[in-house]
C-alpha cells in the first residue's frame, strides 16, 4: 500500500467520522421530541448542544407568531450582557435581515437561510438591529418555520468572516434549524394542551366558589380574586352600566370596598394603577362592549382606539368581555395581563366568556 491509497484511506475515515458525528449531534437533538420539558428546558438543551458543537462567535435564538412578528430573545450565547436582552422584544424593520431572512424564498431550490460572508465588509445588519452584535465575523439567519410560516430564527455568528463558507457546515445547521423548529411547536403544544387542562380545573374551582359565596357582600371581591387567578390577570375590573342594573345590585357595588364611578359607570377593581384613570381611558370601549355584547382583544401598551376605529385582533394582552343576564346588559369586565406574559388567545376568550357567563347567574340572584 502506497502513500496515496494510505492518505485516501486516511481521508475516508475522517469522512466517515465526520457523518458519524453529526448524525450523533442531531439524534441528540431529535430526542428532545420525547423528552418531559418545558419549552424553556428544551431550548436551552438545544442550545446547549449547538454550542457544544460548533465555534460559534455568538448564537441567538428568537421566537414569534408570525413573519410580522413581534419576536422576543429566548435564548443567546456569546452576548456580552445577555440579560439585557433576553425575554425583550428584538426588533423587525422590514428593511432588515431578519425580516428578509423569515420570507420563504419563492423558489423552494433556494437555500432556505440568510448568508452574510463578512459584517464589516457589507456593513450588514445595522446596528440598531442588533446592537449587541459584533461589527466583525459573518452571521447566518436560519428561519424556523411551521407549516412554511415563520415562527422563530436562528441567529448565529462566526468569528471570522466566510466562517459558514462550507456546504456541509451549512447543511447542518439547516437540518438542526428544522429539528429546533419541529422541538419548539412540539413544546408549544404540550404547553398549551397543559394551560388548558389548567384553566378547566380552575373553571371548575371558580364555579364552586361562586356557588358557596353568592349570598356573601364579598361576592364581588371574590369574583375580583377568582378572574385574576384564572386569567393569570395582574389588572381585572369589573363595570356596570348604572342604569342598567337595579338598586339591590348598584348598593352592592358601592359597598364593595374600592368602588369608583365616573359619569355612568361603576367599578370595583383590583389592580396596581389608578384603577379610576384607567376606567377613564377605557370608558367609550366598555360601553361599546355592553351594548355590543362582544368581546374584544386590547394591546394596552398602544393608544386606546376609539369605538369607531376598532378592528377585529385575534389575541391581545388585554381582553374585554361583556356582562349579560338574558339578553339583557350589565357591563362588563376587563382583564389585563402582565406585559411580560403570553397575551390572550381565542381560547382564554371562550374561557372568560364562560366565567363571566357564571358570574352573571350568580348576579341574577342579587337583583
Amino acid at each position: 500500500m502506497d502513500a496515496t491509497d494510505r492518505a485516501a484511506i486516511l481521508s475516508s475515515v475522517r469522512e466517515l467520522q465526520r457523518l458519524f458525528d453529526r448524525l450523533l449531534f442531531l439524534e441528540k437533538c431529535t430526542s428532545l421530541f420525547a423528552a418531559p420539558l418545558s419549552l424553556s428546558e428544551e431550548l436551552s438543551q438545544l442550545m446547549d448542544a449547538l454550542w457544544q458543537r460548533h465555534s460559534l462567535a455568538f448564537a441567538a435564538l428568537v421566537l414569534g407568531e408570525a413573519e410580522l412578528g413581534p419576536y422576543f430573545y429566548h435564548d443567546l450565547r456569546g452576548v456580552l450582557d445577555a440579560r439585557r436582552y433576553l425575554k425583550k422584544q428584538c426588533p423587525l424593520p422590514l428593511w432588515g435581515e431578519l425580516a428578509h431572512a423569515l420570507v420563504r424564498p419563492l423558489d423552494p431550490e433556494e437555500p432556505d437561510y440568510l448568508l452574510i460572508d463578512d459584517i464589516a465588509k457589507e456593513e450588514r445588519p445595522k446596528p440598531e438591529e442588533f446592537p449587541w452584535m459584533p461589527r466583525r465575523g459573518s452571521v447566518l439567519f436560519l428561519p424556523l418555520r411551521k407549516e412554511n410560516v415563520a415562527i422563530g430564527a436562528l441567529i448565529l455568528g462566526g468569528g471570522a468572516p466566510h466562517y459558514f463558507a462550507d456546504p456541509e457546515l451549512r447543511l447542518e445547521l439547516v437540518e438542526f434549524a428544522q429539528i429546533a423548529a419541529r422541538v419548539v411547536i412540539s413544546a408549544q403544544i404540550q404547553e398549551e394542551l397543559q394551560e388548558r387542562s389548567g384553566q378547566l380545573v380552575g373553571l371548575q374551582l371558580f364555579t364552586r366558589l361562586l356557588a358557596a359565596s353568592q349570598s356573601s357582600p364579598r361576592i364581588l371581591s371574590i369574583v375580583l380574586n377568582g378572574i385574576a387567578e384564572l386569567m393569570r390577570a395582574t389588572t381585572v375590573l369589573i363595570v356596570f352600566h348604572r342604569a342598567l342594573i337595579g338598586d339591590a345590585l348598584h348598593r352592592l357595588a358601592m359597598e364593595t370596598p374600592g368602588a369608583r364611578s365616573l359619569h355612568d359607570l361603576i367599578c370595583v377593581s383590583r389592580s396596581e394603577s389608578d384603577p379610576l384613570l384607567l376606567l377613564s381611558q377605557l370608558q367609550k370601549l366598555l360601553i361599546w362592549t355592553t351594548d355590543a355584547g362582544q368581546s374584544l382583544f386590547l394591546d394596552p401598551s398602544q393608544p386606546l382606539e376609539s369605538p369607531e376605529n376598532l378592528y377585529y385582533n385575534e389575541s391581545g394582552q388585554a381582553l374585554i368581555t361583556p356582562i349579560t343576564v338574558g339578553d339583557a346588559p350589565l357591563g362588563a369586565i376587563y382583564i389585563e395581563a402582565a406585559a411580560d406574559a403570553p397575551a390572550y388567545s381565542e381560547e382564554d376568550m371562550v374561557v372568560m366568556r364562560t366565567a363571566v357567563n357564571m358570574v352573571a347567574i350568580v348576579l341574577q340572584q342579587v337583583g
